[in-house]
């Protein structure tokens, strides 16, 4: 059953990085030569999620401190990530965005693989959707610096398989290892959220502001947030009944 399970995470997160990429490039060819636009869009989106669900989420299970100190240390480890880019380059390139996005999903997938693993909170149905969900604005993250680095499609493809994998692989990490430690747990959920954080704030939000006007990326950052708080008072509300 737990094999089972653990398959269907990773073909859920695969499927949502998938459609996440498909509707980047679907509004690209609708907005042709807008996809910075995306890009500040995609931000919004996944600093509603971090700010409506993660953290909310988190909070309600963890002990604050725990949490706090993971935060930070994911974000230091992303930020001497960026260091050592910025040494190899001056100005960082698409490429060296699409690498820390990467990292930071990489390792946000193997923390929330093992947590999951751990509290075996991964066999229920609501949260492989609400994962394959989550996945999807990573997906659009993904494609849009993807389409920017002008990299070829194919690595968007290897990079959503090795990340889809990173994630059934932890659940059985998680699974096998059953550590009972809520502190623990704690550090590390709060280092998954660190990653994504920087990544959030640092490449998605920090980049977007070098492309428009102020006013106009908080607009569309605005409207990503708007979307996944529709989305989760949708979500309440088809629990609710």
């Amino acid at each position: 059953m737990h094999i089972e399970m653990n398959m269907l995470f990773t073909l859920g997160s695969l499927l949502g990085l998938l459609i996440g990429g498909g509707l980047l490039k679907l509004v690209s060819h609708i907005v042709q030569g807008k996809i910075q636009f995306m890009y500040a869009i995609c931000g919004g989106i996944l600093l509603g999620l971090l700010f409506f669900d993660i953290l909310p989420s988190t909070w309600h299970v963890y002990d604050l401190k725990g949490v706090l100190l993971g935060i930070v240390v994911g974000y230091m480890m992303m930020l001497c990530v960026d260091i050592f880019l910025h040494r190899q380059n001056i100005e960082v390139s698409p490429l060296q965005s699409l690498i820390l996005l990467t990292v930071a999903i990489f390792f946000h997938n193997i923390i929330t693989g093992l947590t999951f693993g751990i509290t075996d909170i991964h066999q229920s149905t609501s949260v492989l959707i609400a994962t394959v969900l989550h996945q999807v604005p990573e997906g659009m993250a993904i494609m849009t610096v993807l389409s920017i680095a002008k990299i070829p499609q194919l690595f968007f493809l290897l990079i959503i398989v090795l990340l889809s994998l990173t994630l059934g692989g932890s659940l059985w990490i998680g699974e096998s290892v059953q550590v009972s430690s809520l502190q623990l747990q704690a550090l590390s959920t709060g280092g998954a959220i660190g990653t994504l954080s920087f990544v959030i704030f640092h490449e998605i939000i920090g980049k977007a502001t070098t492309h428009f006007r102020r006013l106009h990326v908080w607009l569309l950052i605005g409207l990503g947030v708007l979307i996944i708080y529709i989305y989760q008072y949708s979500l309440s509300l088809f629990h609710s009944h």
